[in-house]
């Protein structure tokens, strides 16, 4: 095997997910140094606490895995062996959420600090609560040969089980999972792992929930906590994405001229590079000219709604929007909440 030669990217993460795929592969005789090949890792700091690793280590053990264990399950073992406690902060931050609907959104909100590959998202159709755990384009499209890409999404569609699992309790189970391909001769295997209906030939991977669900609370709901730790986890969200150099290049073009904010291609300009450079150099960091702009937006709304002396209108066109109702509705995509329900009582 191919020693890992692409850049090992900054170590934030805890071991945890690592350590599953190594003990997940000793279970067949394969010692810890083929599953860590390549990822610069020693078996022998496997169970410290203190030892951080990064999103393309383990992604890399993933690879691994898909070449050394012949289990076509595999990728879905592992995935189940997880735990929200795996996750540390963010998956508190989903245990404590007051409904599973804000449970997931939690989940897709901070998915970053999961040191996953950020693809997720969810949606409602009909009486289905869509969960898209490998996200909505195929792996296969971005480079990973077809074992790969199984093994990956298997991992992913077995941790959300797992996940949502935790948060609502060991009764809960999808009413379907779907996979993209075609039905494998383990499907026996599959379907006595995740305890409910399989679909194939789907053009993804997919879990869903019966949308009456939603508004379920989670076993240890406590919206209190859920408030704390989810700021928490907004804290080490914009610490990792300040460490990123581009991040906190574009940050300051976009704070450094009070009530002004340029758009991406006076920003790319003043960066010396294109705007799809740009673009391309912030995906490779986990975020986008959009969402820091509504970051900002949104740290300084917070700022503003502080005070009863500055109208609505007032804050809508200092935050750089055309009309007072595009702001409120920009406002209830970042909160939840209405700009009035965050005004201090008079």
């Amino acid at each position: 095997m191919n020693h890992y030669s692409k850049k090992q990217g900054v170590r934030r993460f805890p071991v945890s997910r690592i350590l599953l795929c190594v003990k997940a592969l000793s279970e067949i005789g394969i010692p810890a140094a083929e599953t860590l090949d390549g990822t610069g890792l020693d078996e022998n700091v496997l169970e410290s606490s203190e030892v951080r690793t990064s999103a393309e280590q383990f992604l890399h053990v993933l690879k691994n895995v898909a070449a050394i264990d012949p289990r076509p399950e595999i990728g879905l073992r592992i995935g189940l062996s997880t735990r929200a406690s795996t996750y540390g902060m963010y998956g508190y931050a989903m245990l404590c959420a007051p409904t599973l609907r804000a449970a997931l959104d939690t989940g897709i909100r901070f998915q970053q600090l999961t040191g996953g590959m950020d693809n997720q998202s969810w949606y409602v159709a009909d009486d289905d609560a869509v969960i898209l755990p490998a996200g909505n384009s195929g792996l296969e499209e971005q480079g990973f040969s077809p074992r790969e890409a199984r093994v990956i999404s298997d991992f992913q569609t077995g941790g959300t089980v797992s996940v949502v699992r935790d948060v609502m309790g060991n009764w809960c189970r999808p009413s379907v999972v779907a996979f993209n391909g075609a039905a494998p001769d383990h499907v026996h295997a599959l379907a006595r792992l995740l305890g409910c209906p399989l679909v194939f030939d789907a053009p993804r991977n997919e879990v869903h929930y019966p949308t009456a669900m939603l508004e379920r609370a989670p076993q240890f709901a406590n919206p209190i906590t859920a408030e704390e730790v989810s700021e928490t986890c907004s804290r080490l969200l914009d610490e990792m994405l300040w460490d990123a150099g581009t991040t906190r290049r574009v940050y300051h073009e976009l704070t450094n001229r009070p009530g002004q904010f340029p758009d991406i291609e006076t920003v790319a300009s003043a960066l010396c590079m294109t705007s799809r450079t740009l673009r391309r150099k912030l995906e490779a960091e986990g975020t986008s000219f959009r969402q820091l702009l509504d970051k900002i937006r949104y740290a300084l709304a917070l700022d503003y709604l502080s005070s009863p002396k500055m109208p609505v209108d007032d804050i809508a066109y200092a935050l750089g929007f055309s009309d007072t109702p595009s702001f409120r509705r920009a406002f209830k995509r970042w909160s939840g909440k209405n700009p009035s329900d965050l005004r201090p009582e008079q």
